[in-house]
């Protein structure tokens, strides 16, 4: 049986996005290009990797079964062609999303580092990534370590670096659109929508949590195709309230509110104990250190877990308004 890498290229970026539009364009393919690909490696396997209805896609048993290996082939295919070259092996890391800060930091250190070498992927979710950690598919990992619905692998290490602060986004002409803040009383008037109800539950459980501690009601939309679709839902129900980040890029007709208390998304970097790639105690080395975190307990929120992460002593300082 003879497979195309770059049929089993498709099937990975669509198996880590479950959304074939959004791995075509991380791929420069169309959708229907994308799609012929993963159907004909199906047809070569002889088994179907994802059912597909109107909603998200999903893999089946077998495309379950198929995944690690077919990351190993992509792997093993990239290696063996850096090994004819002579060149180094770049660390495999996934940054989560591409509006967050994880991304938007590794840029600042290749920048500063070009001999810094990464090979970036985006998941959407740490839940997703561990396993990939511990198996070697991946070197490093970064997210929100807690409400991940299953227990922390072994031989697998944390270390929190930053925390990205939380704003509320509404429509320009919103009642808070003028306001300078928002607070618990001004939330339980208009509510929390979020563009997602259970999915990735390390996000989900952070924003329920905080709705939950304002007694703010929070509602959540299944479908979750990115901070574009966000945009789009808040244009078509210009009544609603959704998180954003405060360090986001927004069009102009969205208005972000700081939040009080301040919510944060703790980013935590995650790697294998024994991971033996060179390049990984460089990288852990440039991220910023525990003195560079910033919470006041009087206007910031975590929920306790996370408070659990934080060095034992925090400068009682905000986190800066940009990054």
């Amino acid at each position: 049986m003879d497979l195309d890498l770059a049929q089993v290229r498709a099937f990975v970026r669509a198996a880590d996005e479950l959304h074939f539009g959004r791995a075509a364009a991380a791929l420069y393919l169309t959708q229907q290009a994308l799609s012929k690909r993963v159907r004909r490696l199906e047809e070569t396997l002889g088994a179907a990797l994802f059912t597909r209805g109107r909603g998200p896609v999903e893999l089946t048993a077998a495309g379950t079964r198929f995944l690690p290996y077919a990351r190993e082939l992509l792997a093993l295919g990239a290696a063996a062609a850096r090994s004819v070259r002579g060149e180094q092996l770049p660390l495999k890391v996934d940054v989560w999303g591409p509006v967050h800060r994880p991304l938007s930091l590794l840029g600042e250190l290749v920048s500063a580092y070009p001999d810094l070498l990464l090979e970036l992927s985006m998941r959407r979710s740490l839940g997703s990534a561990l396993d990939a950690v511990a198996s070697g598919d991946l070197d490093v990992a970064w997210g929100r370590a807690h409400d991940l619905g299953r227990p922390w692998p072994d031989g697998v290490r944390r270390r929190l670096v930053c925390l990205e602060p939380i704003a509320v986004g509404v429509l320009a002409g919103h009642p808070l659109a003028d306001a300078t803040v928002v607070g618990a009383a001004e939330l339980r008037g208009h509510g929390l929508w979020i563009p997602f109800e259970d999915r990735p539950p390390e996000l989900t459980g952070l924003l329920r949590a905080y709705a939950a501690a304002l007694d703010v009601p929070i509602t959540g939309t299944a479908l979750n195709l990115g901070v574009e679709h966000t945009i789009a839902e808040l244009r078509r129900h210009p009544h609603r309230v959704t998180p954003l980040g405060a360090w986001w890029q927004l069009p102009a007709d969205v208005v972000r509110v700081p939040l009080r208390p301040t919510p944060y998304l703790p980013w935590s970097v995650v790697w294998r104990a024994d991971n033996a790639h060179p390049l990984l105690p460089r990288l852990l080395a440039l991220l910023p250190g525990p003195h560079t975190i910033r919470f006041d307990p009087a206007g910031d929120w975590l929920p306790e877990p996370d408070r659990a992460d934080l060095p034992r002593t925090v400068p009682n300082r905000r986190v800066p308004a940009s990054p």
